[in-house]
């Protein structure tokens, strides 16, 4: 395992620093020129966008059919477009389903006052043009006297241009003949109509400025200049003249605002107005110049490839361990229970292979005790029925004991059957953890004595001297049912093999936060060879352990699942010739 570490640390260090490395290469070749471009295009489109909704709105009162232009500008310039008026409404919108962000989002006002490029003087935009807006019909008769006009000028024409209006301008040299100039910048009658009344207008708004009302407002047109929107002069009460962007403030400012309130009768409100991309402005993550997705294309690549050796390189060794442990796993599971991995301590998954060798060996030793146990089991209930059958045979016969002393016989050796399934079924329960406790505060000292008493008369009977050294109390949490039965086992033990004139002690104290009591004896003794196994099931070691048939071999075993189900610990000494001393010891407080 520490190799595989350190190969996966190995790798994750060089990813580490491919991914840095790479991520610093492309922010220093990032391409930033070509998002500038792209940026200046997407400005560019939309300032068109702007310019034509503004020139549509300049003919037209609302916004009421603005769906098949939105849907024209959409398809030349690419972009996705939106009108949302006043209260959040949409008005149309070429992809309804595209979020609209806060960010991209104008405000749209046709009659808003712009600044000229070129003179930086304010004016409406070219496309509203109000009442002055011409129609086909007069926009035609100019035309033709228009293009008469620049015949007859030739080469003296210095300039021409067509007003959002409609209306065809003609400028020439100064020294140039008028050509029907004149005639082709008279104003239509329509426009006279305009004129008066952006002068009342503009008149209504000197006034209440406290300026002197003008007589007349004209078109701008000049024979040897054309402005290239509608412009227009007033005309000061006494026959001087003034145009609209002249030093008097008050004069253009009145004559803008008149020009604005005439128009807005014909001219669509102001909206908001929400331009983005066909995806709603949302980034993708292939937003980027071509080379700067060719230069991450090749870091990618580059980190693909170091990852694959990366994985070359930790799981080539790995698979082949894992491979060594899933053929061990088939073995065991077939029944071979022989079964070995055979990782060796530098191999890939070494650890799990040596959990996996300990575990089958764990296995393989519980199924030879269980196979053991099993034997064991129909050894000791095999030879009471076998006594029985024979006693009953021997009955039936006419031979053997009489009716009474048969009775007691196998009355003795059902007893015995009985002790020995019970104490497998108790024996059991403990070691699966079902046993039923009945744990509550009581004295260990007086269990103790309790329990030396029962079994003084026994040990006077065969001639052993019983002691027991106790404090007089010693508190503890446990089931004193339970405890008894311990003691119960151990003293039968120690009692069992201990000579007459022999000595069984029971000593009790507390320490260390628990109660310990170990049952002495100064009998046989085990031999060390067979200590490791004294609280095996059913094993009894010589057969001079087991005196009389009063063993089942299962009071050790049981005493100490016992003792592991109340918290404690059952552990055991032992001198061969000289005695044993088994010790539990379980915590005060459970």
């Amino acid at each position: 395992m520490p190799r595989l570490l350190i190969r996966y640390l190995a790798a994750c260090l060089l990813l580490v620093l491919a991914s840095v490395g790479g991520t610093v290469w492309l922010a220093q070749t990032s391409e930033y020129r070509y998002d500038q471009q792209v940026s200046d295009l997407n400005l560019a489109r939309d300032q068109q966008v702007i310019d034509a909704l503004t020139i549509w709105a300049g003919s037209h009162a609302d916004w009421d059919d603005v769906g098949p232009v939105l849907l024209r500008l959409s398809q030349e310039t690419g972009r996705r477009i939106a009108l949302v008026d006043g209260t959040g409404k949409v008005i149309a919108d070429t992809a309804p389903g595209l979020p609209r962000p806060q960010r991209a989002t104008w405000l749209l006002d046709p009659l808003q006052i712009l600044a000229d490029p070129l003179t930086l003087k304010p004016r409406l935009h070219e496309g509203v043009n109000g009442p002055f807006l011409l129609d086909d019909a007069q926009r035609e008769q100019l035309t033709r006297q228009a293009s008469a006009v620049v015949e007859c000028l030739g080469d003296a024409v210095v300039e021409t241009a067509v007003w959002g209006s409609g209306r065809p301008v003609v400028a020439g040299y100064d020294d140039a003949p008028d050509c029907g100039r004149a005639a082709l910048n008279s104003p239509l009658p329509s426009e006279r109509v305009a004129l008066d009344d952006v002068r009342d207008r503009m008149n209504v708004c000197l006034l209440a400025a406290g300026a002197a009302p003008v007589s007349a407002v004209e078109l701008d047109l000049s024979p040897s200049y054309v402005p290239s929107y509608l412009t227009l002069r007033s005309v000061p009460t006494g026959g001087a003249t003034a145009d609209d962007t002249a030093a008097d403030d008050t004069t253009g400012d009145c004559l803008l605002r008149a020009r604005g309130a005439q128009a807005a009768a014909t001219t669509a409100p102001a909206v908001h107005l929400v331009i983005t991309d066909q995806r709603g402005d949302e980034r993708g993550p292939l937003d980027a110049s071509p080379g700067s997705i060719a230069r991450i294309a090749v870091v990618v690549a580059a980190l693909l490839g170091l990852l694959a050796a990366a994985a070359a390189l930790i799981i080539v060794p790995t698979r082949r361990s894992a491979r060594r442990l899933e053929a061990a796993v088939d073995r065991f599971r077939a029944g071979d229970r022989d079964a070995r991995t055979g990782l060796h301590a530098r191999d890939d998954l070494a650890d799990v292979g040596a959990a996996f060798d300990r575990m089958s060996a764990e296995i393989a030793g519980h199924e030879a005790s269980r196979r053991r146990l099993l034997g064991d089991i129909a050894h000791e209930l095999r030879s009471p029925l076998t006594n029985i059958r024979g006693w009953v045979e021997a009955a039936d016969d006419g031979l053997g004991l009489d009716d009474a002393e048969l009775r007691r016989l196998v009355l003795d050796e059902a007893g015995r059957m009985e002790r020995i399934t019970g104490d497998l079924q108790l024996l059991a329960l403990a070691e699966a953890g079902d046993l039923l406790l009945e744990r509550r505060d009581c004295d260990a000292a007086e269990i103790v004595r309790e329990v030396v008493e029962a079994h003084r008369a026994h040990a006077a009977t065969a001639g052993i001297l019983l002691t027991l050294a106790t404090p007089d109390a010693l508190p503890l949490d446990t089931d004193p049912a339970r405890l008894r039965q311990i003691l119960d086992n151990l003293l039968a033990n120690a009692l069992r093999h201990t000579p007459t004139g022999g000595h069984v002690a029971l000593e009790a104290k507390a320490s260390h936060g628990r109660v310990r009591i170990a049952v002495v004896d100064d009998g046989e003794g085990i031999a060390p060879a067979d200590l490791p196994r004294v609280f095996d099931r059913l094993w009894r070691g010589e057969p001079s352990r087991a005196r009389a048939g009063q063993s089942t071999g299962l009071g050790l075993s049981i005493a100490r699942g016992l003792a592991e189900a109340l918290g404690g610990t059952l552990d055991a000494q032992s001198t061969l010739g000289e005695g044993s001393r088994f010790e539990v010891a379980l915590p005060t407080h459970a």
